[in-house]
């Protein structure tokens, strides 16, 4: 039956005159028929209501069952995945390690080890794809930064070596020894020069990004470049040792900020 106004008013017309033809008071009658068409109206709204909700999940599910196939597929695809990951990921280690090589060998070692770090994640059978890719890509990013930065760090001659310990062994107070006033307190409390031996290093390296690679001795004494194409220290001299020893105090930041002058080869 359909549920319309004028069919509720028959239903509630009928009820009705079968109430008044049994004698029965009208308006209570009528009053009854009414609320009973309310009910009947009611329960009919509610099956509505619940047909509409049906329709709303159904329309969820299928969206579900959407993305359900979807993540079926992904995993499915997830072995593939992997196994073209790994070799260019071993592409971009072998590209990488032949940059450090014939890059300014500044920071080699460490540089190399970073490597070797990430190659043994690679082949770690246990470690994620995702950990072997960041990892990978850290090693990038360090690359590059090294590229847009200024930096020194302590270091032996690369000519001659261990100049300054062995000045220190024939005399403690000479200039080419330069002992700190830290290292000569360690010594007053029973330190022996052997005991910081690690810490006389003959001078400092300093890399103006990928443009320049120097070493400057502590005492200043000399200064030498690194030429790439020859793969050959050359010496300083003069003007140059200066600029080169006020770079080196400003990246380690015993200087104030300035500008750096870089000694580099003329075309």
């Amino acid at each position: 039956m359909v549920n319309t106004p004028i069919t509720r008013k028959l239903i509630v017309g009928g009820i009705v005159a079968l109430l008044s033809s049994a004698g029965l008071n009208t308006i209570a009658t009528a009053q009854t028929a009414d609320e009973a068409a309310a009910r009947y109206a009611s329960v009919l709204q509610q099956i509505e209501d619940v047909k509409l909700e049906i329709r709303q999940k159904e329309v969820y599910l299928a969206s579900q069952e959407a993305k359900m196939a979807d993540l079926r597929a992904q995993i499915a695809s997830v072995s593939e995945t992997k196994e073209a990951v790994h070799p260019i990921m071993r592409e971009m280690l072998q590209a990488m390690e032949a940059e450090i090589i014939a890059d300014l060998p500044f920071r080699h070692g460490e540089r190399l080890t970073r490597l070797d770090d990430v190659r043994e994640t690679l082949g770690d059978s246990g470690a994620k794809p995702g950990e072997k890719m960041r990892k990978a890509l850290q090693l990038y990013d360090i690359e590059i930064s090294y590229g847009n930065s200024v930096t020194a760090y302590p270091g032996d001659n690369p000519k001659n070596g261990g100049t300054r310990y062995a000045a220190c062994e024939a005399d403690l107070e000479s200039a080419t020894c330069g002992l700190t006033t830290e290292m000569r307190k360690d010594m007053a409390s029973g330190a022996t020069l052997s005991d910081i031996k690690g810490r006389l290093r003959d001078g400092s390296f300093l890399h103006y990004g990928r443009l320049a690679f120097i070493f400057v001795q502590h005492d200043s004494s000399e200064a030498w470049r690194f030429v790439k194409e020859d793969k050959e220290w050359v010496q300083l001299s003069g003007s140059d040792i200066l600029n080169a020893r006020r770079s080196v105090r400003i990246a380690l930041g015993e200087s104030a900020p300035g500008v750096l002058t870089a000694p580099v080869a003329q075309q």
